[in-house]
C-alpha cells in the first residue's frame, strides 16, 4: 500500500473566514500531497494572491499560506491506496500540470455548496470536488464532511509550519505577482460570467 496525503487548512482571509462561518467547518480548503512534509500540495484555487475568484489547477507551497497572514491550522491524513491507485493519481497530476490552461476553478460551485447547491462544468473543479474525483472518495460536497470520512487516516494535527519541511517565500513566486487594481477587479467581475457562459454552451 502508498500513502497520498489530504490536506485539509484553515486560511487567514476574510473570504476564507466568512466560508467557515457559513459552513460551520473548522477547515476552508484541501489539498493533496505526495509527501508527508508538504513540500508541494496540489489543489483548484486562485493563481494569484490579489485577484480573487480566478483560478484553476495550481501547486502549491506552503509559503502561499504562511503569507497571507501567518501560521495556519492543518489536518493531514494519510490516505491508503493500491500501488496501481498510486500510479494512476501521480498521472493524473502530472497530466495536469502539464497543460493547467485547460482546467479552471469553480468558483460559483463553490459558493453553491454553502447552501448545499451544485454548479458543473467540465474541468472545472472546487478544492473539494478536486480531491474527491481524484481520489474517487465519492460524491462529498463539504469539507466537514471529508474530515469526518477521513478521521481513520489522520496522522496530524497541528500548524502547518510545524508540518512542513521548509517554507520558503521563493516557491510559488508567481501566485505572488502584482496586479494593478484595475486589471484585477476587471478579471474578477468577469470570471463568474465566464463560467455561465460556459454552462450555457454545455446546455446547447
Amino acid at each position: 500500500m502508498r500513502k497520498i496525503f489530504i490536506v485539509l487548512s484553515c486560511g487567514n482571509s476574510f473570504s476564507k473566514r466568512a466560508y467557515r462561518a457559513l459552513t460551520d467547518c473548522s477547515y476552508d480548503h484541501v489539498s493533496v500531497s505526495f509527501n508527508e512534509n508538504l513540500s508541494v500540495m496540489y489543489s483548484f484555487a486562485k493563481h494569484h494572491l490579489d485577484v480573487p475568484l480566478v483560478g484553476g489547477f495550481v501547486a502549491e507551497y506552503p509559503s502561499r499560506y504562511i503569507a497571507e497572514g501567518g501560521d495556519i491550522p492543518v489536518k493531514i491524513f494519510g490516505y491508503e491506496v493500491s500501488e496501481e491507485e498510486y500510479m494512476r493519481v501521480r498521472d493524473v497530476i502530472r497530466r495536469m500540470t502539464t497543460h493547467p490552461q485547460i482546467y479552471s476553478y469553480n468558483v460559483i460551485d463553490k459558493a453553491a455548496s454553502v447552501i448545499g447547491g451544485k454548479f458543473e462544468l467540465r474541468r472545472c473543479y472546487t478544492d473539494l470536488s478536486f480531491v474527491c474525483r481524484l481520489l474517487r472518495l465519492g460524491n462529498i460536497r463539504s469539507i466537514k464532511e471529508l474530515n469526518f470520512v477521513l478521521d481513520p487516516w489522520l496522522i496530524y494535527d497541528g500548524t502547518l509550519n510545524e508540518a512542513a519541511v521548509s517554507v520558503d517565500e521563493r516557491h510559488g513566486a508567481e501566485f505572488f505577482k502584482k496586479t494593478k487594481p484595475a486589471k484585477a477587479f476587471s478579471k474578477a467581475a468577469l470570471y463568474p460570467l465566464k463560467l455561465l457562459g460556459r454552462k450555457v454552451y454545455e446546455m446547447i
